[in-house]
């Protein structure tokens, strides 16, 4: 009878190291849990216009498309979840501000926890701007602007599931007025 108990128990250990009987594995195999390499969320940098003038604003943003039944977390995420992150990384000569965040909406996840955040699209954005100061002579302003931003982000339904990228778009720099971008119409209307 020890012998048997002793066979059971290895092949239960040997079962779990392996997998066979794990409940993930066969949701996984019958289309339930997603893999860890698919994401629910993704993420675009856009602008409002197609060039950057120098010494005049623009805005930069980040574009989330999330899948139905899914959601990102806001600036103040509720009780649980993480806020979406975007830490943007430009040249010197150039100010970001603040992110600017939409009226979030209200969820309620598993185990009755109230969360903040977004579903469908979303835009996060900041306004933009190169400083050339002109007093005397010297370099003439680059004739792009490189842009990068750190993004992270944690989706959920019914699970939660982390997701970061960098983003990276070169912006050209131009000496009169930018045309707007096919995405402009993608941020909010400008405060009169």
């Amino acid at each position: 009878m020890r012998h048997v108990v002793r066979a059971g128990s290895i092949f239960i250990i040997w079962s779990l190291l392996t997998g066979l009987g794990s409940t993930e594995s066969t949701s996984r195999r019958q289309g339930g849990l997603p893999k860890p390499e698919e994401s629910p969320v993704t993420a675009r940098l856009i602008t409002e216009h197609e060039s950057l003038q120098p010494n005049h604003p623009t805005r930069v943003g980040v574009l989330f498309t999330v899948e139905d039944g899914w959601h990102i977390y806001a600036q103040e995420p509720g009780d649980a979840g993480l806020p979406t992150s975007i830490q943007w990384r430009l040249p010197s000569d150039t100010a970001v501000g603040p992110i600017q965040w939409p009226p979030y909406r209200e969820f309620l996840d598993p185990g009755h926890i109230r969360t903040f955040g977004y579903q469908g699209t979303v835009l996060l954005w900041s306004p933009l701007s190169m400083t050339v100061v002109r007093s005397a002579p010297g370099p003439s302003p680059p004739d792009s602007l490189p842009l990068a931003a750190d993004v992270s982000w944690l989706a959920c339904k019914d699970i939660c599931i982390p997701g970061s990228t960098t983003l990276t778009l070169t912006l050209p720099v131009s000496a009169g007025p930018p045309a707007l971008s096919s995405d402009a119409s993608r941020f909010p209307p400008k405060a009169s």
